[in-house]
């Protein structure tokens, strides 16, 4: 009789795990299924907001900007814990005018407070970057009189270093928590010198700046992001990844073939959402091609060494 009934809870509770891991999915699947706004081919008659907001869950949140407001349209992470915010990159354009963006990461704040029965309206933001190219750091200033909030410097690697107490750069990870919030920071220098991944232990979500996205992975020092990418996926042999986040999308759904630089028009893109599978491709990939830097199209994203 013991025995039966034990066995009745344990039918129970594999059931119960596995609509668990069912729900956890469903986000994920909707997310890689998200069509962003593709802006319009005269953006004088684009009517879409400067900003694109997508709620993942009630304390993360996937921003982009929009393509007429700057071609780049890079995508924001902005993530909330018990005890602190962090908004990962700030977009292509500086004037708050033409590009909102801490006004939206403050109504945003106050509407999550809100809807959650928060005391504070807001809570303490730390301002990281994927790495320092214009295109992910020109919001900054708009944070600079923000409300408890720190910007740390992405341009020197020695203060970037200092600012998550990097150990060993750049063979050792590191951590913030932001309140039962944990995200390990992961070097992954190759695309630029400082450039940097984070792994949010709650969502599962990669996110790697422009490591590894749908578009053109370009390859600024080879040895360096040969190491990098190697060292996400020794990383992901001991963590789950649910997906792989970049920072831009500049491929369409047909493989190999992405849109023309600088285009403001993107009809038909591909999803943003990358696999661990594509990871390892990369990587598998970027090991056959030993030292030479070669251009290679690998359907969902194309490597693309540069001088």
């Amino acid at each position: 009789m013991l025995n039966a009934k034990k066995q009745f809870y344990l039918f129970l509770f594999s059931i119960a795990s596995h609509l668990s891991a069912t729900a956890a999915t469903v986000p994920v699947e909707q997310l890689k299924n998200k069509s962003w706004f593709s802006s319009a081919e005269n953006c004088q008659l684009d009517k879409s907001p400067a900003i694109e907001t997508y709620q993942y869950d009630q304390d993360t949140f996937i921003l982009r900007q929009n393509k007429c407001v700057h071609y780049e349209a890079p995508f924001m992470y902005l993530l909330f814990g018990e005890q602190q915010a962090v908004l990962i990159d700030t977009g292509a354009t500086k004037e708050h005018e033409k590009f909102p963006l801490a006004a939206k990461v403050s109504e945003i704040m106050a509407e999550r407070a809100q809807q959650l029965k928060l005391k504070q309206a807001s809570l303490p933001l730390l301002v990281a970057h994927s790495h320092s190219h214009g295109d992910h750091i020109a919001g900054d200033s708009q944070f600079t009189n923000f409300i408890d909030t720190e910007i740390i410097k992405v341009k020197d690697t020695k203060a970037l270093i200092s600012s998550f107490s990097f150990e060993s750069w750049p063979t050792k990870t590191s951590q913030i928590d932001l309140g039962n919030r944990v995200i390990d920071i992961i070097p992954t220098p190759g695309h630029q010198a400082q450039a940097i991944t984070f792994y949010d232990q709650q969502t599962q979500w990669l996110l790697t700046g422009d490591s590894i996205y749908p578009g053109r992975l370009y390859v600024k020092q080879w040895p360096e992001y040969k190491d990098s990418i190697k060292r996400l996926v020794e990383f992901a042999k001991s963590h789950s990844v649910s997906a792989v986040l970049g920072a831009h999308i500049e491929m369409s759904t047909t493989p190999n073939v992405d849109y023309p630089v600088e285009s403001s028009y993107h009809p038909n893109e591909a999803s943003l959402v990358l696999s661990l599978e594509d990871l390892y491709k990369l990587n598998h990939q970027l090991s056959k091609l030993g030292d030479k830097p070669i251009r290679v199209g690998l359907e969902k994203f194309i490597i693309y060494p540069i001088e």
